[in-house]
């Protein structure tokens, strides 16, 4: 979990802190396993774990984890897995991009770069 410079508390540890018990803090970021959710569960004090790129890559990740399936979970995207991952036309042209539309790549991004079209434009980065 990320933290601020020269603190030994994470970012939703020092947000938490300032929070009322009715508001809840969701937390986000690197989490492409069952283990990665609940390290971020366990190590701040988040209520929430969001998982957004890691779901992008296996739709099925949430599913997998709830039925005891957690060591099936799609960890990369590759030519394969999109069939599976079901990205939109324009999240697969902004994640083939060489530099992801300056998004976090997804892992893996290196083998599916050659499916960059550059149809919205952006001349093939």
């Amino acid at each position: 979990a990320s933290k601020p410079a020269g603190s030994d508390k994470t970012y939703a540890d020092h947000f938490k802190e300032v929070l009322d018990e009715q508001t809840k803090l969701i937390t986000i970021g690197g989490v492409f396993s069952q283990e990665d959710a609940e390290a971020a569960i366990e190590d701040t004090a988040a209520d929430l774990v969001a998982i957004g790129r890691g779901t992008l890559i296996d739709p099925l990740f949430g599913y997998k984890v709830q039925t005891g399936r957690g060591a099936e979970i799609v960890h990369e995207i590759s030519p394969e897995q999109l069939k599976n991952s079901q990205l939109t036309p324009g999240l697969l042209e902004v994640f083939s991009r060489k530099d992801s539309g300056g998004l976090p790549p997804l892992p893996g991004h290196d083998s599916i770069i050659h499916l960059h079209t550059g149809k919205f434009g952006d001349e093939g980065q």
